[in-house]
């Protein structure tokens, strides 16, 4: 047999085992690697899904432990009944706090205001000077006030309604006596046969 021929046949014999070896190994390999990238983009897939629904959850529980925080404080200021003894004991701790007497609180059946809210109307008479007063108000005017987009509660939302500055006949000058008309809230309806005695002075202040 001539070199040629040999040279063929080893050619031949090559491009045999190349041709075997492309089918036989590469391309199950192929398809393997094929098969698990399929694999790998699902599972991608479906783990870039799941990571959203657990961002969506902590998204949601956000959302509701700040409802929660929002509506805690809505009950503070606006509580479904009028619960005056906790009001005796905010007002009387923001007495002692700006240094005045306080010497009553006359709270008013709850009455039906003309907007539709429920007014929990009380009478309060303290004794101090005149500073004291003034700070005593400002105080009670910010039981609820607002702190950029947040509103921070401290007690319940009274508005003072009317103010009646005296003489005291057991007060040394310069000390007054004042007597204040104001209004607390509530979300439980008034009495039906009610109506409201007093008109509030901000009309926003039951929503």
């Amino acid at each position: 047999m001539k070199k040629r021929d040999i040279g063929i046949l080893i050619g031949l014999g090559v491009v045999v085992i190349l041709v075997a070896w492309y089918f036989l190994i590469i391309t199950p390999k192929k398809d393997e690697t094929d098969n698990k990238l399929a694999e790998y983009q699902t599972a991608n897939s479906e783990y870039e899904q799941n990571r959203a629904k657990v961002q969506r959850i902590d998204e949601e529980r956000t959302a509701a432990k700040q409802a929660a925080g929002d509506l805690l404080k809505l009950n503070k200021l606006i509580p479904m009944d009028s619960q005056v003894p906790s009001i005796i004991v905010e007002l009387q701790a923001t007495a002692n706090d700006a240094g005045l007497k306080f010497l009553k609180i006359v709270p008013v059946t709850p009455v039906a205001g003309s907007d539709g809210g429920t007014i929990v109307p009380i009478e309060i008479n303290v004794q101090g000077e005149y500073f004291d007063v003034h700070d005593f108000l400002y105080r009670v005017e910010n039981y609820a006030r607002m702190e950029g987009n947040d509103i921070n509660v401290t007690g319940r939302l009274i508005n003072v309604i009317t103010l009646e500055m005296m003489q005291p006949d057991n007060g040394d000058f310069p000390e007054v006596l004042v007597k204040i008309g104001a209004n607390a809230y509530m979300t439980n309806p008034a009495p039906a046969s009610k109506t409201a005695s007093r008109t509030q002075s901000d009309t926003s202040a039951t929503q």
